[in-house]
């Protein structure tokens, strides 16, 4: 309402009318002086320095009706003007449609924190366009408690909930769990999804028992664009540049001529592969001039037939280069009595790789009538990366002696091509039976897939004497060539009810339900071994194809098949399945301010597998049928308007991965694993409480605790076996009990222009597991190495992580800024199977930037920086031996033995953004 007739000046704050929410961006201008500004990001306005009259005061949203004002200002005071805009009519003929609530707010994100049945944190999708990040992987590292596991890939992949490794989350869209195209695990790679086709983000920290039990952690929600009220486009493209390859030649290879399928596929059973079975052309990296990423995204969306059919689109293709300097030490104990490392190996790393993704997102949903919606929903997600990987290998534990300046070294080039494919559609629908009875139900389709054809890996020896080459040729086993894929999946059929009665007074809501999944996994692995023939050479030096004497680069070499019906026997070679029904009870009501959610899930899991080559085991298949009871209790307390108290407790599983229980041996790249087929699912008892304080629709504080009591947490270790030379073995294994527990802190705060948003978690866990010793004898002989227990973290656990952003949003000039800082403290790295020598990563700081400015015709420019620091990653042992000192790049002026350093430099992305609403 205005509030003073005569003012020099006018302010006030604009929010929804219905829902209270504040609006950011709505246009106030006087008509007769056509000046005007936008309202800032807590919802507010400011017109200073107005000549005294009477003018019309116009205040103006998109989707929202306009409102036009008469004042009268003066020289002599100020005026408050609140505007409560309401939406557009969105009534139907015939029947009653309320047109639905915009949730890619961030307003909406703190409705959603402060309304939820269970803890929540909520990344909105305009929080999500102005922040620096264009995938998933990257917007989730930026919510309260969140990491990202960067182990395995030059960028993250995998969410780290409460500093709990990858395997204690599960991933859903829409609320629809979807399958893994990870070869081994169950857990979804986040960096597929381009972040321009989701609505929100949301995280659950806590579970209800209409949610899946296998969540120790939390859960991560992908809600993707739902169909307008009114048409819609959004359009941007950009392009942008990595700073590695100022110094560095971006690298790639011809993928023309590659086979999907490998030799043994391609024919008969017991076919005996020849070199023609192996094109030439994928051996040759080449440089790739100037490599300029490129983005592109479309949303359209409109609704029809009287606004009952809703439609929306959204596609998304993008074509990124990354890469990164990696040095790597390997290393070994010494037997000093002292369980020091000794180190053996160095490896000089430069990885390349262009990373090409396209999303395709529709959304159909039909509203029969009032009472009966149905709603088809459909996606397909590729992600596609050409990988060059070159490694110079030098040998520190038998040749390296500075003194006569004879080095023994080994060069190694890997040319990878993977392509990993995910497709969902799920059908949907909601069914109001009675005034206080509803039903609804999916029925899903999901399926994952996951291809590395025709990897082929190449090394050859270059040995120094007197620092210069006296020989370099292709080594006996000089090749390889690996053909690698699996499926996943999924047919799901959930039934929910809900009945809303009035008990002794209360509105009370009980639902009840289930679900049917099946689940089949398949499994392939084929490796054949190659070498190179000079056949004009004396029979003994045949093998030996020396570089710039009998070949120059890859293709001119010829080959020969050392096994050739390859190495498809191996634990890789499988198929699984997993089928689960579940069923649940829930109540929820209110007592005064007090609500009450409460009930029970079951869930019966059938998980099995066959091996195709069981060598070595007694049967070809097993497999594991267990029953989980897993109750839940969900307190909500509501206190002065602004406050609420949470408190929850759950019962939660973790299953094991689909290859953690083949008993069968794989060959990766550093060592061998092995699955465990007495491996026990682990299960956990979860407890929560949190503040939470909401002073207005934008700003918010919040405190939680977490406890969490795992039995049989499932840890990978090396162990030994009985399997000859592979008798050391990379394993899942069970302890006896982990504890997890920590405290988190979030808080937003806007005003007229700035804005913060900041979290931070501290977290402790600890689990023992039994080690092995290495030593000698008081008389100096080697004693056998013997088990000893050790407590330490859970793997991935930091006990550091925050972020803290800084927002800018220019009223009057239309520009909007963001930086962005990450921390992620000391975290376990590796799991030794020896005392003292598990392997720790480095704490770091990340920092981001993006920019954009807005133009009144819809479009905007925008600028995104990443990883501004240039940050490292560095592993190392936290302890060490003097007797390292000496190697290269290892100077030790510390305690930690270095295992290793990477970095991957800046990128930018610049672009252009349209929005047009009507």
């Amino acid at each position: 309402m205005f509030s003073s007739a005569r003012a020099a000046s006018l302010q006030g704050k604009i929010s929804d009318k219905n829902t209270g929410e504040m609006l950011v961006g709505c246009t106030v201008y006087l008509k007769e002086l056509k000046t005007g500004t936008v309202s800032g990001l807590d919802g507010s306005y400011s017109l200073k320095n107005i000549p005294s009259g009477r003018y019309t005061l116009i205040c103006s949203y998109i989707s929202y009706k306009t409102i036009e004002s008469p004042v009268n200002v003066s020289e002599t005071s100020a005026a408050t003007y609140n505007f409560r805009l309401e939406p557009q009519d969105t009534d139907l003929e015939e029947i009653t449609v309320t047109g639905h609530q915009d949730k890619s707010t961030e307003s909406s994100a703190r409705s959603s924190e402060r309304n939820a049945s269970n803890i929540i944190n909520v990344m909105s999708a305009r929080a999500i366009e102005l922040s620096p990040d264009l995938d998933v992987s990257n917007v989730v590292q930026r919510m309260s408690g969140v990491t990202l596991d960067k182990n395995s890939s030059i960028s993250g992949q995998y969410a780290i909930l409460r500093g709990m490794d990858k395997r204690y989350n599960y991933t859903l869209i829409n609320g629809i769990k979807i399958p893994s195209t990870n070869n081994k695990h169950r857990y979804v790679s986040l960096d597929m999804f381009p972040s321009d086709l989701v609505d929100r983000v949301e995280v659950y920290k806590s579970l209800t028992p209409d949610l899946e039990g296998d969540a120790v952690a939390g859960v991560v929600n992908l809600v993707m664009k739902d169909a307008p009220d009114r048409q819609l486009v959004l359009a941007n493209a950009s392009v942008g540049y990595s700073a590695f390859f100022t110094d560095h030649a971006m690298q790639s290879f011809d993928k023309s001529g590659i086979n999907k399928k490998s030799p043994y596929e391609l024919h008969e059973t017991g076919y005996y592969a020849v070199p023609a079975d192996f094109p030439t052309k994928n051996l040759d990296a080449k440089p790739v001039d100037f490599p300029v990423d490129y983005h592109g995204g479309l949303t359209w969306g409109n609704r029809f037939l009287k606004k009952r059919l809703g439609y929306i689109f959204s596609g998304s293709y993008s074509s990124f280069n990354k890469g990164k300097s990696s040095l790597l030490f390997s290393n070994t104990l010494s037997y000093d009595g002292n369980n020091l490392p000794e180190l053996t190996g160095m490896n000089e790393r430069i990885y390349t790789e262009n990373q090409k993704s396209y999303g395709v997102h529709n959304k159909l949903d039909y509203r029969v009538n009032d009472r009966h919606k149905l709603q088809l929903y459909a996606s397909y997600m590729n992600f596609a990366t050409t990988q060059v990987r070159e490694t110079d290998k030098t040998n520190l534990s038998t040749s390296y002696d500075p003194d006569n300046g004879t080095i023994s070294r080994s060069h190694q080039t890997r040319l990878q091509y993977n392509i990993q494919d995910l497709i969902n559609t799920t059908l949907q629908g909601t069914h109001q039976l009675k005034r206080n009875l509803d039903v609804s139900w999916s029925a899903v389709y999901s399926k994952a897939k996951n291809q590395t054809p025709d990897q082929a890996t190449i090394s050859y020896d270059t040995n120094l004497k007197n620092f210069e080459r006296y020989n370099w040729y292709i080594d006996f086993d000089g090749s390889s060539r690996l053909w690698r894929h699996n499926s996943d999946q999924d047919m799901a059929a959930y039934l929910n009810f809900r009945y809303m009665p009035f008990i002794w007074g209360t509105k009370t809501e009980i639902k009840v339900g289930g679900l049917y999944r099946e689940k089949k996994r398949e499994s392939f692995y084929n490796n054949y071994t190659l070498k190179a023939v000079v056949s004009s050479k004396p029979a003994d030096l045949i093998y030996y194809a020396e570089k710039d004497v009998d070949w120059e680069k890859y293709s001119d070499i010829t080959w020969k098949v050392y096994n050739p019906r390859g190495s498809v026997a191996t634990g890789e070679t499988f198929d699984a399945h997993e089928n689960v029904i579940a069923g649940y009870g829930m109540v929820q009501f209110e007592v005064r301010r007090l609500q009450v959610i409460g009930g029970v899930r079951v869930e019966n899991t059938d998980q099995g597998y066959y091996m195709q080559f069981p060598i070595g085991q007694p049967r070809p298949d097993g497999k594991q049928v267990y029953t989980d009871v897993l109750p839940s209790l969900s307190l909500k307390y509501q206190f002065g308007g602004k406050h609420n108290f949470r408190g929850s407790y759950y019962r939660a599983t973790n299953k094991p991965g689909f290859l953690e229980i083949v008993p069968c041996p794989v060959v990766e790249d550093d060592f061998t694993s092995k699955g465990n087929p007495d491996i026990n699912h682990a299960v956990a008892d979860n407890a929560d409480l949190r503040w939470e304080f909401f002073p207005n629709q934008l700003d918010q504080f919040m405190v939680g605790l977490f406890y969490k009591h795992i039995s049989d947490p499932i840890e990978y270790a090396f162990v030994t076996t009985s399997t000859g030379s592979q008798n050391i073995v990379y394993s899942p294994q069970n302890a006896d009990k982990a504890l997890n527990k920590g405290i988190e802190v979030d808080w937003i705060k806007y005003f007229r222009q700035l804005g913060v948003k900041a979290n931070y978690t501290l977290t402790g866990s600890s689990i023992t597991t039994t080690k092995l010793a290495r030593t000698r004898d008081e008389n100096g002989n080697i004693v056998p190495d013997f088990e000893i227990r050790q407590t330490r973290p859970l793997y991935g656990q930091a006990e550091h992580v925050g972020n803290i952003s800084i927002l800018y949003k220019g009223t009057n000039n239309g520009t909007n800024g963001q930086l962005s800082f990450s921390y992620t403290g000391e975290r376990l790295y590796t799991v030794s199977q020896y005392i003292d020598n598990d392997l720790w990563q480095k704490g770091f700081w990340q920092m981001d930037f993006s920019v954009e400015k807005s133009f009144h015709n819809g479009f905007s420019m925008f600028a995104k920086a990443r990883n501004l620091l240039n940050t490292p990653v560095v592993v190392y042992i936290k302890r060490t031996n003097p007797a390292n000192a000496e190697f290269p790049y290892h100077s030790n002026n510390d305690k930690n033995t270095l295992v290793r350093d990477e970095y991957s430099r800046q990128s930018i992305l610049v672009g252009i953004r349209y929005k047009f609403n009507n």
